[in-house]
């Protein structure tokens, strides 16, 4: 509640003169005038303090837009250090170390699957249905496999490189016969049959590049 005159305290004694009270009253206004100046400067700071925090709000606001409005990549969590998180982006198997937010660090885990940006920066993490649907390629440029890793499927593996090798090595065979190549093979059974490795091995013997899809 603002104070009314009588409740402010006067600057000297009640046996004072009138010239007394003129000249209290008048130093009392001079540094009432000096406080109030005081204080507008104060407040002119703290404007121009709050409108530069404004700008930055802004700024961020704005950055954080694009950030969410960029493409983002999937890539797959393979460590977390003191120092950031390594993440290795699908498509290209690149690896990269990044910072994350404590909150975020907390949710992570190897193997976790996490959306970043252009800048690899980790934008959120991806739940499993997410992660079904967005999967992209892993680029296996050289594979190590070779038909001596694999056993038990010898006309299979002879089929495939007649299908697939074969073509891309000598396609002057199919030319001087008259016929087209065949454009590949799909295989099939049950997991643990040797599919993938006999994929890893022609594209290791015609110098190819493995491309892994999960769709």
């Amino acid at each position: 509640m603002t104070d009314t005159v009588d409740d402010v305290d006067l600057p000297y004694k009640d046996g004072a003169s009138q010239q007394e009270k003129v000249e209290a009253l008048e130093e009392r206004l001079e540094i009432l005038e000096q406080q109030n100046e005081e204080m507008r400067d104060k407040l002119l700071d703290a404007n121009a303090e709050n409108n530069k925090y404004q700008q930055k709000l802004e700024r961020l606001t704005h950055e954080n837009k694009k950030l969410k409005q960029s493409p983002l990549f999937v890539a797959t969590v393979q460590e977390i250090t003191d120092e950031g998180v390594i993440i290795k982006q699908h498509g290209n198997n690149q690896e990269a170390l990044t910072e994350v937010t404590d909150d975020l660090r907390e949710d992570l885990a190897p193997d976790s699957r996490v959306a970043v940006n252009n800048s690899l920066s980790i934008v959120k993490e991806l739940d499993d249905e997410t992660d079904v649907r967005a999967r992209v390629m892993q680029v296996d440029q050289s594979p190590d496999v070779s038909y001596e890793d694999i056993g038990g499927i010898d006309e299979q593996m002879e089929e495939v490189r007649e299908t697939v090798e074969m073509p891309i090595e000598s396609p002057e065979m199919f030319d001087e016969v008259g016929i087209d190549p065949p454009s590949g093979v799909l295989l099939h059974g049950p997991p643990g049959t040797g599919k993938t490795m006999l994929a890893k091995a022609v594209a290791n013997q015609t110098d190819a590049t493995f491309i892994k899809m999960a769709g």
